[in-house]
């Protein structure tokens, strides 16, 4: 038995023979390696899929030990894709880690996006998320948003060739249009209006009024921001073993996260089709 056979033994049962070798071919380029990138990551190796992209240009500092579960006191001032290669081939050694230290954007998308089966956008740049969601509409190729969001809520939502489009479902200003210099401003005032949104769910003033003056960073708890990789690595596994009845959340149906409220993980979805971006 070989050490991939033997690590995957007990995913048989909730999954067939079949469906872990589509796991073991399959191919999932992850942007971000960070909070929720990085558990999307170690989950997806988990599962025994056999070959992750890892794009991120970043390099971990102190403030990401809260919850970026790739991070430790020993790889700070590491790259945080290159640990992820090291961390992701120490769990599935035969596992193909490819590893792209570049911050993506509108002339390199199509090249580092392409070949691959699902792209998961673990990025927390607003611009990035729309070149990363336009370029895998072009290309053909399944995407997977999410968003993590104070005080303790999150989403995940899969986007597919035949499913409206990542820009007009989030009722984005971008839909349609160029980036300019002027539209890229618009799309990085989503997340200040979502930070003051977040005060009526119980956020901080004082933290929200911080955000937008540019004095204090996005607010994540580890909890939140690893049950959502977790929620965007599952429905990876729905869009890679294609089983039916196990359909992912196809937008504009989104995995909503809010581990204030009884119901902590739901499935909604909007009444006409359009979710405001600001209040998720």
């Amino acid at each position: 038995m070989s050490i991939y056979e033997a690590s995957f033994t007990r995913n048989i049962g909730v999954i067939t023979h079949e469906e872990q070798e589509k796991l073991r071919s399959a191919r999932v380029t992850v942007v971000g390696a960070g909070g929720v990138g990085g558990i999307t990551d170690i989950q997806l190796a988990r599962m025994g899929v056999g070959c992750i992209h890892v794009i991120d240009d970043d390099v971990f500092e102190e403030s990401n030990l809260n919850r970026q579960m790739l991070s430790a006191t020993s790889v700070i001032n590491h790259s945080k894709a290159e640990t992820a290669r090291n961390v992701l081939q120490d769990i599935s050694p035969e596992m193909e880690v490819k590893v792209t230290r570049v911050r993506i954007n509108e002339e390199n998308a199509e090249d580092l996006l392409a070949d691959t089966d699902v792209i998961i956008d673990a990025t927390d740049n607003l611009v990035a998320r729309v070149i990363i969601h336009r370029t895998a509409k072009k290309l053909g190729i399944p995407s997977i948003w999410i968003a993590v969001t104070p005080p303790f809520r999150g989403g995940v939502m899969a986007f597919t060739p035949d499913s409206p489009p990542f820009e007009l479902v989030m009722s984005h200003p971008s839909y349609q249009k160029e980036l300019t210099e002027e539209m890229k401003q618009q799309i990085n005032h989503i997340k200040d209006e979502r930070a003051k949104f977040s005060v009526s769910q119980g956020a901080l003033a004082s933290w929200a009024e911080g955000y937008v003056d540019g004095e204090k960073p996005w607010a994540v708890l580890s909890p939140v921001a690893n049950i959502v990789g977790i929620l965007a690595s599952f429905e990876a596994f729905k869009l890679l073993i294609q089983r039916p009845g196990l359909e992912p959340a196809i937008g504009p149906k989104l995995v909503r996260v809010d581990l204030a409220s009884e119901n902590m993980v739901k499935v909604e979805t909007p009444e006409d089709g359009l979710w405001d971006n600001t209040t998720l």
